[in-house]
C-alpha cells in the first residue's frame, strides 16, 4: 500500500510565490517575441481571405 507525501501549506505558498514572477517573465518574453510578427500574420490572413473570395467568385 503506497504512502502519499502531503506538502505543507508553507511549501505550497512558497511555490505559488516563486511561480508568479516566473510566469510573468515568460509572458513578457513571449509578448516581446510575438508582437513584431503580428502585422505579418494579419497581412497573411487578409491575403488568404481575399484570394479565397476571388477564387470563389471566378468559378
Amino acid at each position: 500500500m503506497p504512502v502519499y507525501y502531503r506538502r505543507s501549506i508553507l511549501g505550497r505558498v512558497l511555490a505559488v510565490l516563486v511561480a508568479i514572477p516566473v510566469i510573468a517573465y515568460l509572458a513578457k518574453l513571449t509578448y516581446e517575441w510575438i508582437t513584431p510578427f503580428l502585422p505579418l500574420v494579419g497581412g497573411a490572413i487578409l491575403i488568404i481571405v481575399f484570394y479565397w473570395l476571388t477564387l470563389r467568385r471566378r468559378y
